[in-house]
């Protein structure tokens, strides 16, 4: 029984470290590879902001990255609540280990409305993109990001209250 309370005050930390962390959130575009998309972010009342532009030329994403520092072997999923510009935008999980090519991920799109929605989705759901070595376990998890991706579009989305669950 300690060892079930233990694991659930470390999974209610990493709840709020991922969710009330801002400075360990960072901004990756296509920049990185010769691309033109922009991204700007902002932490306001706990709620983070991304706005810019992707654009589809030469790379065409923008993200706003988390490498949490340990995921409980047991979770299930994310949990998130967001709302944007009509939009789909993509969570995107990064795994430790070997992967082809190196900027391999998992994704799964979600769509937004100008209103406040919860996004609920099983690690089950995500689609591989590319090859990974790692097997999708939460251990293998390096970084979770939301992006914008793969077309040209604004970006004007708002989340909050990240969790895995």
């Amino acid at each position: 029984m300690r060892n079930l309370f233990f694991l659930l005050l470390l999974s209610m930390g990493l709840i709020a470290e991922m969710s009330e962390k801002p400075e360990q959130w960072y901004v990756v575009t296509d920049r990185v590879m010769g691309g033109s998309s922009n991204l700007e972010a902002d932490f306001n009342d706990g709620t983070f902001k991304m706005t810019g532009n992707v654009v589809k030329k030469d790379g065409g994403f923008v993200r706003l990255g988390h490498r949490p520092d340990s995921i409980n072997k047991d979770a299930k999923g994310i949990k998130f609540l967001a709302r944007g510009n009509n939009e789909t935008y993509e969570v995107h999980l990064t795994l430790k280990g070997v992967k082809m090519p190196p900027w391999s991920y998992m994704s799964k799109t979600f769509e937004t409305t100008a209103d406040w929605q919860e996004f609920t989705i099983n690690f089950d759901e995500f689609e591989k993109n590319g090859y990974m070595m790692s097997s999708m376990k939460p251990k293998n998890i390096r970084e979770l990001s939301i992006a914008g991706f793969g077309r040209d579009f604004d970006v004007d989305l708002e989340f909050k209250d990240v969790k895995i669950f």
